[in-house]
């Protein structure tokens, strides 16, 4: 019975975040300026935590023009925040800009986007989507999930791209078995993991 919670969890979780990009019109938005990507946990049907993430890659990125497509959004009643950070000089080399929205009282979205240049070098989500769902199989979902709501309820936040690694990778199965792995892990720098193997 609770996997099959955690499971629904997921899944409503999914939809609240479907509404979410379809009522601000996200996408939309910023495929006006270049080409743009849901990424991370939302495309791996994998939500725990209450955030959508954006990527968007265009051909001459400019911050100013990003805020200027976001901008009408400070009217929304469900906008609570909006904002932007130079990273172009860090190892980043991108633009970040955050949504803070309140589904319900109790129930705030954060909406993480960045903003790439077409030609960036290094790790980057969008990469990541097909592979992952190639990878993962049922018993890998009902894994990571469990080991990221677990890690919720401890208040611990680690990158889930090491939860999808230990999980795909090296076949760990549990929340005490993830954190002992993670304490060989170096967490301070951008990591280029990718999924190995396929389901067959």
């Amino acid at each position: 019975m609770l996997i099959l919670e955690i499971l629904k969890r997921a899944q409503e979780r999914k939809e609240t975040a479907l509404t979410i990009l379809n009522e601000l019109a996200l996408l939309e938005k910023w495929n006006k300026i270049g080409q743009a990507y849901v990424v991370g946990a939302k495309a791996y049907d994998l939500l725990v935590d209450a955030d959508i993430d954006i990527e968007t890659f265009s051909v001459s990125p400019n911050p100013a023009e990003a805020m200027s497509i976001l901008s009408d959004l400070t009217n929304h009643p469900k906008v609570l925040e909006l904002k932007y950070r130079n990273y172009f000089e860090t190892a980043y080399h991108g633009y970040y800009f955050k949504i803070q929205y309140q589904h319900t009282p109790s129930d705030i979205w954060n909406i993480d986007m960045w903003l790439f240049s077409e030609t960036r070098n290094g790790p980057l989500s969008r990469d990541l989507v097909s592979l992952m769902n190639d990878s993962l199989t049922i018993d890998h979902r009902k894994c990571i999930l469990k080991i990221k709501e677990d890690l919720l309820q401890k208040t611990l936040i680690l990158p889930s791209i090491y939860v999808y690694q230990a999980v795909l990778d090296h076949n760990i199965q549990d929340t005490e078995t993830f954190l002992q792995w993670m304490e060989q892990q170096d967490i301070n720098n951008q990591t280029n993991w990718r999924p190995s193997k396929k389901v067959t």
